[in-house]
């Protein structure tokens, strides 16, 4: 599960689910970085103030009472005498510095070459309270230093410097950041899987309807969308089932009107195929008479033969088509085609070959039906057959599955690969001169599904075609 939820997170780029898990981490983990810089920053300017306000307070004390009990000395002497007025109100490194930046004094002992001129010892030594966070050579962290003017009689005689190293407070500051950043990507983590949640309430309403339009446009219009959520995917599932019932009926419609002009037009065939016959047997003086005759009568039989695949077709899609099952052989299945072929083998010119029969079993079919689909299916190979056309009839039994395939396989002009698809499909007409009303191979198809079985078909263009029969052994 948490695989899958990965892969459509991050493989099925495409998708909604995708777009919007994408892009709400990518919003979370901006706000997260944003945090993350604000709160560094705040953090540490809370660290750093309360540090330089706790040395600022220290530093004014020690002042004050350096003031009070040794402002009349030099400060050297103050140095020498005293050093404790400096020292005792705080646990920082102290200088005390003159106004030419030289350390007479620095409680960890550190020698100091070159002289002082940082920020806050300019400041300090203006008579002003200066402040300053860098680097010192003997330390490798920061330091944060506060500096205050030494007086005598209202004169800068020099500075006392209060230091402290950063070290402590950055760890600090580090530990809290890395804190708050281990929380974040907890909170990421139920983050994604929320919006996984919420996105799939979102996407799986949506991939309902796409499965039931999918099955929509393939016919199937008595599927319907339900328990859908009462928002927009459930305004297009509403509007989904609206449109399926709307071609519902006008294909009622349609399928009513091609059964009832297709009973019209059976009587006025029969009686014109009728008198085309019977006027062949009178004595015309122009010969052409005749000749029109038959070719009224040809046409009569293509249009009467239309009409009953008409009828068939209305049958079909109105589900009152009843199969008279039979138990027949393989052999009678042979048996048929050879009789049906072979006269058109030798009248047409093309090649029939076939397989022996290895093991003849018995089918339970509609023989009739059977024979229909049958008859299509070679008028077709016939029909688009080159100039060396050949047949090959083969049949497998497949124990395993329990079925009979029976193939058809010609060495015709085949199907282009954009109809493949489509030459089942109802009143689908190919490209070619020689395609019929689209009809045949539709209801053949349904032939087949009534028994159960399939019919498949393989082609390449300019080449072959194989029409496979799939029927059940036990149906």
């Amino acid at each position: 599960m948490k695989s899958n939820f990965i892969s459509n997170i991050f493989l099925n780029r495409g998708s909604i689910r995708s777009s919007i898990i994408k892009s709400s981490i990518s919003i979370f983990i901006f706000i997260i970085l944003a945090l993350s810089i604000s709160l560094s920053y705040y953090v540490r300017e809370a660290y750093y103030n309360t540090i330089s306000d706790n040395l600022s307070n220290q530093i004014l004390a020690a002042v004050e009472n350096y003031q009070n009990n040794s402002s009349n000395v030099s400060l050297e002497t103050a140095v020498l005498l005293d050093l404790d007025n400096f020292s005792s109100t705080t646990n920082a490194q102290v200088q005390i510095i003159n106004l030419d930046g030289k350390v007479l004094m620095d409680t960890i002992g550190i020698v100091h070459e070159l002289p002082i001129d940082t920020y806050d010892f300019k400041v300090a030594s203006e008579g002003e309270l200066g402040k300053w966070i860098g680097d010192v050579f003997y330390s490798k962290s920061k330091v944060i230093s506060v500096a205050y003017p030494i007086k005598n009689y209202n004169q800068v005689v020099g500075v006392v410097r209060f230091i402290v190293s950063l070290e402590s407070a950055n760890q600090n500051i580090r530990k809290i950041i890395f804190t708050f950043v281990l929380a974040a990507l907890v909170a990421l983590i139920f983050y994604i899987i929320i919006i996984g949640i919420v996105t799939n309430t979102i996407v799986e309403p949506i991939k309902s309807l796409i499965n039931i339009a999918k099955k929509m446009a393939l016919g199937q219009l008595d599927v319907r969308c339900t328990n859908l959520p009462k928002n927009e995917v459930g305004t297009l599932g509403d509007t989904l089932n609206y449109m399926a019932d709307e071609i519902s009926k006008k294909d009622e419609l349609k399928n009513d009107f091609i059964s009832t002009v297709s009973h019209e037009l059976r009587t006025p065939l029969t009686s014109i195929k009728g008198w085309a016959i019977t006027l062949q047997y009178e004595k015309f003086d122009n010969p052409g008479v005749l000749e029109g005759l038959k070719i009224i009568e040809s046409e009569t039989d293509r249009l009467s033969a239309m009409v009953e695949e008409l009828l068939d077709f209305s049958k079909f899609i109105s589900h009152k088509v009843t199969l008279k099952f039979d138990k027949i052989s393989i052999s009678d299945i042979y048996s048929y085609i050879f009789s049906y072929i072979k006269p058109r083998e030798e009248r047409e010119g093309f090649k029939f070959i076939y397989d022996d029969i290895e093991e003849d079993i018995d089918l339970t079919v509609d023989f009739n039906r059977l024979k229909q689909v049958i008859v299509n299916v070679l008028d077709n190979s016939i029909k688009f057959l080159k100039d060396d056309g050949k047949i090959t009839l083969k049949y497998y039994i497949n124990k395993e599955d329990n079925f009979v395939l029976i193939d058809i396989l010609d060495n015709g002009i085949g199907i282009p690969k954009d109809e493949l698809s489509k030459v089942k499909e109802k009143f689908f007409k190919g490209k070619t001169s020689k395609s019929k009303n689209g009809l045949g191979l539709s209801i053949s198809d349904e032939i087949m599904k009534l028994h159960g079985g399939s019919l498949e078909i393989d082609s390449v263009y300019g080449q072959w075609t194989k029409v496979t029969l799939k029927l059940p052994i036990n149906f």
